[in-house]
């Protein structure tokens, strides 16, 4: 018995390299936590891009669904090394008189990087 786990010690010692070996990715989104006050925490993905964004696209609200919806426009996003327009939607505030803040790209050393809209 006692060699018989010795010998599973030693296979397990064997072993365990083989689950330790990676290999090293690069990626171009990161997720980060940020804190609401209100509400907790909520998770955001900051993208970085290597350059600016186009010029918004011009949009036409179509009529709101509720009366309490408020438009939010829509934004570029990086996806796969290339802008692509997400179209802007309905939201319903998360409280009375909550305003919406567009996100919006900003110039950083090492790219542009995106900041969630968010209610203020």
């Amino acid at each position: 018995m006692r060699g018989l786990l010795v010998a599973a010690g030693a296979l397990l010692l064997f072993a365990a390299p083989a689950f330790a070996q990676s290999s090293t990715t690069t990626i171009e989104k990161r997720t980060i936590t940020k804190e609401t006050p209100a509400v907790g925490s909520t998770v955001s993905t900051t993208i970085i891009a290597p350059n600016p964004p186009p010029a918004p696209r011009v949009e036409t609200p179509p009529p709101p669904p509720g009366p309490r919806m408020v438009w939010t426009p829509g934004h570029w996003t990086w996806e796969r090394d290339n802008y692509v327009w997400v179209g802007g939607k309905y939201m319903e505030p998360p409280r009375e008189h909550a305003a919406w803040v567009a996100g919006r790209w900003m110039q950083r050393p090492n790219g542009w990087i995106w900041e969630e809209g968010r209610w203020d």
